[in-house]
């Protein structure tokens, strides 16, 4: 899960919430224990003091607070039960989830000293043992943080139910992406994600309807050219050889070539073409590169043909990549273009007049400014720089002393591991 994801969030928030809400019920219930065990040493103090200081009706007396007199032995509370606190004539002791009160003997008095009160008959009152009948059950406080803690954990599953169609749709998003035009997210509810849904549902068929309905178009286009240039070819094979034979032997060569180009940029559009990544000399993809230009090799200036760049590429993409470039470098310039082989890049330069600001974004197939112009300069760069991105290239331009330049930025780690 994304560090970042909604989910994750939330879920570390409730869990923050949780451990929080708990620990201020763990608190209360440390204090209100505190309190209820000063509460009940009151009591029995005064109890104590009720043993020798009786207004009459002892046992009335004791129920004010709460307490009674027990049946149990004082030794059997001694030997069995766990002495909890000592009073200044007694001691507290819990026994089977009660308290108890045994009444004790003050210490031996010095001799020598000699009360201005004569003290209680303590023997008369050494067996009496109190017992706390107040309810002291923790159970109500219990239920009410076992009640808040399953309300919490209820809140955020239900949230988490309604928050996960959104983690269904950003996988759907992502394969999409990737290429899975099959998609369905389900739909359940009627709240905001659900509609969200919904509405990608039906983009997602309207653009599976447009795309099959430009394959068909194009694919039916690719077919019925293909019938007339094959025909043309076969009929200048059977023209006398000639000048014009020849000529228009390679014309028609040439148009098969691009309907086949058309093919794979429809297939790679589409995202339906596979790279076949291998390692290839620059040179070897230039001579190809003039092949489909129909053009000699000694109407390019080339400069550092000498450095053998092996460049990692799908060859027929890359060749159609560099072949738009110098294809615009021959339109639209009377000079020879100049082709330099750097290590880490490839320049594709050319004289005449520079592009405007608004042409120099090449990540749409067209602009307004290349709807409104014949001079195209659009989509040919488009193909190229979406080529060059999907090899992980750059295509970069710049205009300096009457040169368009156009670069092609390689990847600087992968051309070292092939020099070295």
């Amino acid at each position: 899960m994304n560090n970042r994801s909604i989910l994750r969030l939330i879920t570390l928030f409730f869990i923050f919430i949780f451990i929080l809400i708990n620990a201020l019920l763990w608190i209360a219930h440390q204090h209100f224990l505190k309190e209820r065990e000063g509460e009940q040493m009151s009591r029995f103090f005064l109890a104590g003091q009720l043993i020798h200081h009786s207004n009459g009706n002892f046992t009335n007396e004791l129920s004010t607070l709460m307490i009674r007199q027990s049946t149990l032995a004082p030794d059997l509370l001694k030997s069995k039960g766990h002495i909890q606190e000592r009073l200044p004539f007694g001691m507290l002791i819990d026994y089977k989830d009660r308290t108890y009160f045994v009444n004790m003997p003050p210490p031996k008095m010095d001799p020598r000293f000699k009360p201005r009160l004569p003290p209680p008959d303590f023997k008369r009152m050494e067996k009496i043992v109190l017992e706390d009948f107040k309810p002291q059950s923790i159970l109500p406080f219990w239920i009410v943080a076992i009640a808040v803690d399953i309300l919490i954990l209820l809140f955020f599953g239900y949230l988490l139910r309604k928050l996960y169609p959104l983690h269904r749709l950003k996988n759907a998003i992502i394969g999409y992406k990737d290429g899975d035009t099959s998609l369905n997210v389900p739909i359940s509810g009627k709240d905001e994600i659900s509609q969200i849904t919904h509405e990608f549902n039906q983009v997602l068929e309207k653009i599976a309807a447009m795309k099959e309905a430009r394959s068909l178009f194009l694919r039916n286009i690719l077919h019925e050219l293909k019938t007339p240039i094959m025909k043309g070819s076969l009929t200048t094979d059977c023209l006398n050889d000639s000048v014009e034979q020849e000529r228009l032997k390679r014309i028609f060569d040439r148009m098969d070539y691009l309907l086949g180009e058309f093919s794979k940029m429809e297939r790679f559009s589409s995202g339906e073409w596979k790279l076949n990544l291998q390692d290839y000399r620059f040179v070897d993809i230039l001579d190809h590169t003039c092949d489909i230009l129909i053009c000699d090799k000694n109407n390019i200036t080339i400069k550092g043909e000498d450095s053998a760049l092996m460049i990692r590429c799908d060859f027929d993409l890359f060749a159609i990549a560099v072949k738009n470039l110098l294809d615009n470098a021959f339109k639209y310039s009377n000079a020879k273009p100049t082709v330099l082989i750097l290590s880490h890049s490839i320049e594709i330069c050319s004289i005449g007049d520079p592009l405007p600001q608004e042409n120099r974004k090449f990540d749409k197939p067209f602009n307004r400014a290349y709807e409104d112009s014949s001079a195209g300069l659009g989509l040919g760069l488009y193909i190229t720089y979406s080529i060059l991105q999907k090899h992980g290239f750059k295509l970069e331009y710049h205009y300096a002393s009457g040169l368009n330049c156009f670069r092609i930025v390689l990847n600087k780690r992968y051309t070292d591991t092939i020099t070295s």
